[in-house]
This record gives structure tokens, C-alpha cells and sequence, in this order.
């Protein structure tokens, strides 16, 4: 037994209600899976949210001073090794449900293999298994989030933990991001997307014809003198087109490469978690 995840977690002060708010992603999905067995359940977040939608459930963690606050919300939690847990204490098949939140992260690939062998002997034909973990796609859970935990181990990307599921004999049936756990980029990465002003072709033609107009005019009251017409009004006016049409490009340049830049950001900051979902 240990007290170092609990200790962190003070140490951090991470907001209860905050993993409250993502947890509630999962809850429809153990709307009719009672009993549920919560794997690594922490202080008893979702066990709270389980309980408080009627569904029964039990939550197992090694951390005891974990084990202390959720028992103390009044929930069902034993101290154990969850591995050892699955594979040693309730008979097989007793769980609709059974879920697990940033927990597999913290176990190496032969753990976690133990983990869903026993996930697959505890869980009842058809149950529901949810196993969420940090996502190494989004940049500040791979670069810092992630090493700030003493106790993480390694990361699982969707594809390793689908087929370790497959490989317990679990049936994957989809797997994805958490939109309730996506904080984006932070503010200073962003920009403004630039503002690109209307064609200036038009505008710019229309003052050629009044030019034009104004030569005509004059020169049927025989007021401009040969040699001497303002060419130089046209060469102007094609001058200024070639440049409006040169601004135009470039700031619709500028904003496809600000698109790209957005698109870019909000690439390396995904959801900073990932789950999948099996069926036993």
C-alpha cells in the first residue's frame, strides 16, 4: 500500500469537481451496466457520479489515503491491488460494468495485459469496459502534464490499447477523445484571424472611367492641347490596380497561413485524455 498518488494529488491540489466535470463524459455509458467495478478509483469521483444516477458500483485502489477520502464520501472502496483484486477476490462475471480513468498509464504493457485478462474474467457476457488515459497526441500532456505524476510508467495511444483489449479477448467497439477534458491552446498561441478587405479593382476602375469621362469632355470642347493628355492618369491609375491586386494577394495569403497556423495549434493541443470502449 502506498500514499504517494494521494499525497500528489494534495501536493497539486487538483480540483475535485473539475474531474467531476470530465468524468461525467463516461456516466451514459453505465446507465444500464450496474454493478460497476471502478478500477484505481482515486478519491471517488465517479463512484459519486455513479451513485448519485442509482447505479451501484465499488471502486478498488492501492492508494490508502485515496481509499480514506472516497470512504469518507461514503463510498464502497477497498484497498487492494486492483490487478491482484481482479484475478483473486469476486468470482467471475459478477460486473456489467467495469471502468477504469487514468490508471493503465501507470502500469507496465505486462500489467496491463494481467489488468484486462482480469477485467475479461470479472466482467459479465456483454458488460461495458472503459479504460480512459492521458492522450500523447496533445503536446502538453506528452512534453510536461504527464511526467508530473511520480507514479506514471509509460503512455498507451488508442491503437496499443485497442489491441491489448482485443488480445484479452475484449471486443472493441469504439474508441475516442474526451470533449469535456479539452482546454485548447493556450490563449498567447492563438491570433486574431487578419481581416482581408474587399477587392479595391472595382473602386479603382470606376475612377479610370471618370478620367476618361473628364479627357472626353474636354477634348469636344476643345480644351486639351495635342501632345499634352494626361496619359500619365492612366499609367497611374494601372500602377495603383497592379498594387491593390498585389495587396489582395497578400493578405489572402496571410490569412490562409494564419488558417494553417490554427489548424496547426489545435492539432498539438487535442483532448488531453483518450478511452476506449469494449465489450466483454
Amino acid at each position: 500500500m502506498t500514499r504517494v498518488e494521494s499525497d500528489y494529488y494534495s501536493y497539486m491540489e487538483f480540483d475535485p469537481e473539475h474531474t467531476r466535470e470530465v468524468l461525467g463524459h463516461y456516466l451514459p455509458l453505465f446507465q444500464d451496466k450496474a454493478p460497476v467495478l471502478e478500477l484505481g478509483c482515486g478519491r471517488g469521483e465517479f463512484l459519486g457520479l455513479l451513485a448519485a444516477a442509482g447505479i451501484e458500483a465499488k471502486g478498488v485502489d492501492s492508494d490508502e489515503g485515496m481509499v480514506e477520502k472516497a470512504r469518507a464520501e461514503g463510498l464502497d472502496v477497498v484497498c487492494a491491488d486492483a490487478v491482484a483484486y481482479l484475478h483473486g477476490d469476486p468470482p467471475p462475471g459478477p460486473y456489467q460494468g467495469v471502468f477504469c480513468a487514468h490508471f493503465v498509464e501507470h502500469l507496465t504493457p505486462d500489467q496491463v495485459r494481467e489488468l484486462l485478462k482480469g477485467v475479461r474474467r470479472v466482467l459479465a457476457p456483454g458488460g461495458r469496459f472503459v479504460a480512459v488515459t492521458p492522450n500523447p497526441a496533445c503536446y502538453a500532456v506528452l512534453s510536461h502534464d504527464f511526467w508530473r505524476d511520480p507514479t506514471h510508467v509509460r503512455f498507451y495511444d488508442l491503437p496499443l490499447l485497442e489491441f491489448l483489449c482485443r488480445q484479452a479477448g475484449l471486443e472493441v467497439e469504439r474508441s475516442g477523445t474526451n470533449p469535456a477534458n479539452h482546454p485548447g491552446p493556450p490563449p498567447q498561441y492563438t491570433a486574431t484571424e487578419p481581416l482581408v478587405p474587399p477587392p479595391l479593382g472595382d473602386l479603382i476602375d470606376s475612377a479610370t472611367r471618370k478620367v476618361k469621362d473628364s479627357l472626353d469632355h474636354h477634348n469636344r470642347w476643345g480644351r486639351a492641347t495635342a501632345g499634352h493628355e494626361p496619359e500619365w492618369a492612366f499609367e497611374l491609375a494601372h500602377v495603383v490596380k497592379v498594387l491593390a491586386d498585389r495587396l489582395q494577394q497578400t493578405t489572402e495569403a496571410l490569412r490562409d497561413l494564419h488558417r494553417a497556423h490554427d489548424k496547426l495549434v489545435w492539432g498539438l493541443y487535442q483532448s488531453n485524455e483518450t478511452y476506449v470502449i469494449a465489450r466483454g
